[in-house]
């Protein structure tokens, strides 16, 4: 699995928003992330589309966290950016230009990218944004625990 830059921005920014508490400007959360502030508007943008983030107009406006960062999984931050690891378009993507790959009908690896989607959502949607920032281990997640430890 590779995570893009955007999905990672996304997170950072999320996780930023979680941190700070209350609103930040687009200016504020460049600066803090170290980003392009058109960068930052970009993913900033498909957070407040897919709900995770709201805006705030005026002179004391920004972006803020639409509900509880222990309510916002780390795949619903993921899934802001990208469909997910395997959707009907990754035999699409491992075949550019044809109009479907060529073991199509009988893939012997569809079931592994399947499985492999089915762990990582299962994990991704076991974590929280509050799990990240306070830095506790995923529930359910197999990953030992140890109080008042960062992981």
């Amino acid at each position: 699995m590779r995570i893009s830059k955007s999905e990672e921005y996304g997170l950072r920014i999320v996780l930023r928003l979680a941190g700070d508490g209350g609103q930040m400007t687009i200016r504020q959360l460049a600066e803090r992330e170290s980003l392009p502030e058109a960068t930052v508007a970009k993913v900033v943008s498909k957070l407040r589309r897919s709900g995770i983030v709201r805006a705030e107009r005026g002179r004391n406006g920004g972006y803020s966290l639409s509900a509880s960062a222990r309510d916002i999984t780390i795949a619903r931050v993921v899934e802001s950016f990208d469909s997910g690891i395997y959707g009907p378009e990754f035999c699409d993507r491992m075949t550019p230009g044809d109009a479907r790959c060529a073991n199509h009908d009988g893939c012997g690896l569809r079931p592994v990218w399947r499985g492999l989607t089915a762990v990582i959502g299962d994990f991704l949607n076991s974590m929280t944004v509050a799990d990240v920032r306070d830095g506790v281990a995923p529930r359910n997640s197999g990953l030992p625990v140890v109080a008042g430890q960062r992981l």
